[in-house]
């Protein structure tokens, strides 16, 4: 029986990371090919888009609910996948070399680079199994969702009053246009589904 489940939870993420493989083949496609620089509704649809199919999926779909909820069953490992967002510190790069505005790639950039430092950090408080490391696992979450809403909100102000050599436009070339086509709506879903994890995960234990 446990072999069972073992293969059957195997064989989840094994489909799971060929979406999210064929996902980022998708972006990195239309990053390369210059469609995000060319067509601003495919990039702004590649950004939004995941986001709102996996909220509406979730209020609308039972199966689905019950499918995020049961996931790996432990909030751990899409907490700790999300030292990726080390990465984002290269929007603040470009914001302090001038090719980006400040008022978004700062913000956007330190704060993506400290999400990220600190996933693994948030992943062992949630293994802990203690109340403080439950409230680390929740603010981490909570800071990250703000960070993402943050430089969504940041970046939309600087594109709509954008002025002088700094604009937004590399935000859609290659490969600056993987972090908001791919990172953000990925660490947006990955928030999300931890949190649905373990408020599921503390109800049951509850009950």
């Amino acid at each position: 029986m446990v072999i069972a489940s073992q293969q059957t939870e195997r064989a989840q993420i094994a489909r799971i990371a060929y979406v999210v493989l064929a996902w980022f083949v998708l972006v990195l496609s239309g990053s390369v090919l210059g469609i995000f620089a060319h067509y601003p509704l495919v990039f702004y649809l590649a950004v939004g888009g995941p986001v709102i199919v996996y909220v509406a999926a979730y209020l609308l779909s039972t199966a689905f609910r019950r499918f995020v909820r049961a996931f790996v069953g432990d909030p751990w490992g899409i907490t700790a996948i999300q030292v990726y967002r080390v990465l984002g510190v290269a929007m603040a790069i470009q914001a302090l070399r001038g090719a980006l505005p400040a008022v978004f790639g700062l913000p956007a950039g330190v704060g993506d680079f400290f999400i990220g430092l600190t996933a693994l950090l948030a992943a062992l408080a949630w293994s802990s199994g203690g109340r403080q490391g439950k409230v680390v696992f929740v603010l981490w979450n909570a800071l990250g969702l703000l960070d993402l809403i943050i430089a969504l909100g940041t970046g939309a102000l600087a594109l709509l009053t954008q002025s002088g050599p700094a604009t937004m436009a590399p935000m859609r070339l290659y490969p600056l246009s993987l972090v908001p086509a791919f990172g953000v709506p990925l660490a947006f879903i990955l928030h999300m589904t931890g949190l649905t994890q373990y408020w599921h995960l503390s109800r049951k234990r509850s009950s």
